[in-house]
């Protein structure tokens, strides 16, 4: 292995020597690396609070562009810089990178540790970046993972799940992913009621819920277009038990599970008042009496 190294121009005894020489200008650009990377992060921290207070709520899609751009654009500098101060180190140590990254034994080791994988993260990375498949604070689903983009570089995509758990996941790894949150999103709420109900009647009452819904200051910047029944008051199934509606609302994305909470909750509540009975399954028993009278 020494053997090897020397061939690479490396020597230990030497950079032993160079380090003794050189110590205070290779302490400088450590120390220098370390303060950089700091402030770096800090003003991604205030670039990213900028961006969060100076664009409007209503500009969801510019934000959270901004963001991602800012994330991988903060790593990439954080990388050119690390690199950098390794090159520089190595110098002052005496070491000569370019034949060891370059070395048929080197070189096969560092594809050993996973280089083909790393390649084909950022690749893939890349992709993702240019082809806009989603952004920072997105919600999206990957396999049987789903969650919100807190992070992303071209290495790897962090999502958050609804149970606050963080998932790193390589990019080499997303072949098929689902933005739950792209420019727009539908709350889609199946509503049961008896068969023993009049349609039109239900029809009526569920029409009101929905003017009702639009006219709510608290929700009604969230919606894009007013809730329909899928089907232009159709039905959507004849259940066992019940006769159902497809409810669809168009919102702003991430929005949608808000919209369907409230709008059960209107339904559930205006049904309560109109004397709708929403069904729930139930099962008769018959019991045959097989005794003949003597």
């Amino acid at each position: 292995m020494n053997e090897n190294l020397v061939n690479f121009g490396i020597n230990s005894q030497n950079i032993v020597i160079n380090f003794k020489t050189n110590w205070i200008p290779v302490t400088i650009v450590f120390l220098s690396l370390l303060i950089l990377l700091l402030v770096i992060r800090i003003i991604l921290r205030k670039v990213k609070k900028v961006i969060d207070n100076k664009i409007p709520d209503n500009k969801t899609e510019i934000k959270k562009k901004s963001f991602t751009f800012t994330n991988v654009a903060g790593n990439l500098i954080i990388v050119f810089i690390t690199l950098a101060a390794i090159l520089i180190i190595s110098q002052q140590l005496g070491i000569n990178l370019i034949p060891v990254l370059t070395g048929a034994g080197i070189l096969g080791i560092v594809i050993g540790f996973g280089a083909q994988n790393l390649i084909k993260d950022i690749i893939n990375g890349m992709f993702i970046l240019f082809e806009q498949w989603f952004q920072v604070n997105d919600i999206i689903a990957v396999g049987d993972k789903a969650g919100v983009v807190e992070k992303f570089n071209l290495r790897v995509t962090v999502i958050r799940d609804l149970n606050g758990r963080v998932h790193y996941i390589p990019n080499g790894q997303i072949n098929i992913l689902s933005n739950l949150s792209q420019e727009w999103a539908n709350a889609v709420v199946d509503i049961g009621v008896h068969y023993k109900e009049n349609t039109d009647k239900v029809i009526k009452v569920l029409e009101e819920i929905f003017d009702d819904l639009v006219n709510d200051v608290k929700y009604k910047d969230l919606i894009l277009e007013r809730p329909k029944i899928l089907g232009d008051n159709g039905v959507d199934d004849l259940s066992n038990s019940s006769v159902t509606f497809k409810i669809i609302c168009k919102v702003k994305p991430s929005n949608q599970w808000t919209i369907e909470r409230q709008l059960r909750k209107k339904i559930k509540d205006k049904f309560d008042e109109a004397g709708i009975e929403i069904p729930y399954p139930s099962t008769n028993v018959y019991i045959k009496n097989t005794k003949q009278n003597t």
